[in-house]
């Protein structure tokens, strides 16, 4: 069955952000997506606020595994877009790279926990397993991350995900309230 289609909604390390859209010229972490139910990315984007000017702008979209903690963070396998010199406002710029995987000669050469996450496959105990990248869970979090570049603009992040059909007693990070 397909699930319906979700537009997640960011936050945003400061307020001006919020306002404006992530600033291309602060390489930093600057929005969260919290991960509310399981999910699967269908694709992550920006849309142009402010003028791309002075270099290709670069976004990473990265996965964590727990909200808050960097223990496991994957590097761009939800997105890594690149917003051309000179992008207009209004210019919508997105990639699928969520909508692959972990392969499974690749996770077999990954032998611990941290090491298996970090390269965005699940870790069952005793190996790594090949996972589909933009596969969600509640407690979750996707985290947009402003590279190195001196472009300067500004653009708002988009993740579309679609919700998995699933019941909370059979994920992971779930627990109901006594």
């Amino acid at each position: 069955m397909i699930g319906q289609k979700v537009i997640l909604t960011p936050r945003y390390s400061t307020a001006v952000l919020e306002a404006s859209g992530i600033d291309f010229n602060a390489d930093s972490d600057q929005a969260w997506f919290d991960i509310p139910f399981k999910c699967n990315v269908l694709y992550a984007g920006v849309t142009v606020t402010v003028v791309i000017a002075d270099d290709d702008a670069v976004v990473k979209f990265d996965r964590q595994n727990a909200a808050g903690s960097a223990t496991g963070r994957t590097d761009a396998t939800i997105a890594d877009i690149v917003v051309p010199d000179e992008t207009a406002i209004g210019t919508f710029v997105y990639d699928k790279v969520a909508q692959d995987s972990l392969t499974k000669a690749a996770a077999d050469l990954l032998t611990t926990a941290a090491t298996c996450r970090t390269a965005g496959g699940y870790w069952d105990g005793t190996n790594c397993k090949p996972h589909p990248y933009g596969e969600l869970q509640p407690g979750n979090q996707v985290v947009v991350q402003v590279s190195a570049s001196s472009a300067t603009g500004n653009a708002i992040p988009i993740l579309v995900v679609e919700v998995a059909e699933e019941v909370f007693g059979n994920l992971d990070n779930v627990l109901e309230t006594a």
